[in-house]
């Protein structure tokens, strides 16, 4: 069941915003509401915001799927073996500013790397903190979602019909997003994963996401 959540959120720019899109979306979810919406660092984005070479947004929800099932979705929230993973896959870390960095890392330590060819437009977040993140800045939304539960079954659901237990939409920025979201694996180690995605069919900023579950 899909929950629309009218909300808005003010254009500040900055970490700022990314913290402030994270509260008013807290405050705004009511315990009968269902689960709460996790907002990502940046998931306030609705367009792209670096300068690349244009690619099919097709390809890259594909890319991008395929870098988060061979990175976040398979390893532990260790960091150091995502790191291994991401060099495994041909990844470099992003050569970018503190800013740009903090951001894509929730303001969290850890390190930013890039798909060769594809710095500008697909980027992976490894935080210290057990985060990991894949950014894809152009890509079309239902297919980086469909490739997402795709991902999920495999990895985790082979033979079954695993069912999110986030599913909701909401309005950030002028832009409509779907969270989808597993918690799964046991306790201490069960994790969180999500999909932020637009809704429709006009490319822009989406991310998978994976993270420690919250208790």
């Amino acid at each position: 069941m899909n929950l629309l959540l009218p909300l808005r959120a003010d254009r500040r720019g900055g970490v700022g915003l990314l913290f402030g899109i994270s509260l008013a979306l807290s405050a705004a979810a009511q315990p009968s509401s269902g689960p709460e919406f996790v907002a990502p660092p940046g998931s306030a984005r609705t367009d792209a915001v670096v300068q690349g070479p244009v690619v099919d947004a097709q390809t890259l929800a594909r890319e991008a799927v395929e870098l988060y099932g061979r990175t976040c979705a398979v390893a532990s929230s260790d960091a150091g073996a995502r790191v291994d993973l991401a060099l495994a896959a041909g990844l470099a870390p992003l050569q970018t500013d503190d800013a740009q960095r903090s951001s894509l890392l929730g303001g969290a330590n850890g390190q930013v790397y890039a798909a060769p060819g594809r710095e500008a437009l697909l980027q992976l977040a490894v935080a210290d903190d057990g985060r990991c993140v894949v950014w894809a800045e152009h890509a079309d939304g239902p297919s980086v979602r469909a490739g997402f539960l795709h991902v999920i079954d495999e990895v985790y659901g082979p033979g079954t019909s695993l069912r999110p237990v986030r599913e909701r939409v909401v309005q950030i920025t002028g832009g409509w997003r779907r969270q989808t979201g597993f918690d799964l694996g046991e306790d201490p180690a069960r994790r969180a994963f999500d999909a932020i995605t637009l809704v429709g069919n006009r490319p822009g900023v989406q991310l998978l996401r994976a993270a420690p579950a919250r208790p």
